[in-house]
């Protein structure tokens, strides 16, 4: 047997809130988690919602039924099965989404906010860095940081970005030794970071992020 491949095109889908237009001032890129779609996803940033604000949710590549019953439907991001691939096209699809919007804007006088929550952290964290944008804020709630972006070649561009953690304390994914795991493995790295522990499990809370908000120069 030979494996072999194939280039196809694939339409991809989104979700936003807001109109890009001379007006837009910051955009945000949110990115949903293992087995959700963006179109529900989104709704939890309806907050961040004005004129002066566009909201994005792409949408993972991969698709699949999620009960039984084959009535839900969600969406990944990448498995353990040809995750380089998978890698290199999320990255080439958010980049084409970015240069679409930029068009669409028609300045580029804004700032990007990106926030990835569980495995939308991953692909969010890989993003930024084969990426030629500036970015402002990385979120990343109840998600980690790849190893393979903690390098030195990636410094400047860490320090260059406000970057935030948000763990929930009764997260039911991640529990105490791996939250521990993580803080040391940014702490070596002598990451700059702020932390937010919420009262809460593995979701995003829009009155949290509304919160952490407040504290972006």
């Amino acid at each position: 047997m030979i494996k072999k491949t194939l280039q196809i095109e694939k339409k991809a889908r989104y979700f936003q809130l807001g109109n890009p237009g001379n007006d837009t001032s910051i955009v945000w890129v949110v990115l949903h988690g293992y087995g959700m779609l963006s179109e529900f996803f989104i709704q939890k940033f309806k907050k961040l919602e004005n004129k002066n604000t566009l909201i994005l949710a792409p949408e993972a590549l991969n698709r699949f039924y999620i009960d039984t019953n084959y009535g839900r439907v969600g969406a990944s991001w990448m498995t353990k099965d040809e995750r380089q691939d998978d890698i290199k096209e999320n990255i080439k699809y958010l980049n084409s989404l970015m240069d679409q919007i930029i068009k669409e804007i028609g300045h580029n006088r804004f700032k990007i906010n990106v926030l990835g929550f569980s495995q939308g952290g991953a692909t969010a964290c890989r993003w930024l860095f084969k990426s030629g944008l500036k970015f402002e804020n990385l979120i990343m709630w109840a998600g980690d940081i790849p190893k393979d972006t903690l390098t030195e070649e990636n410094r400047l561009k860490w320090s260059n970005m406000n970057t935030h953690l948000v763990m929930g304390k009764k997260d039911e994914l991640i529990n105490e030794e791996m939250k521990a795991k993580f803080l040391k493995l940014v702490t070596d790295y002598k990451l700059d970071y702020k932390l937010t522990l919420y009262d809460g499990d593995h979701r995003i809370y829009p009155d949290v992020l509304m919160e952490l908000i407040k504290s972006f120069d």
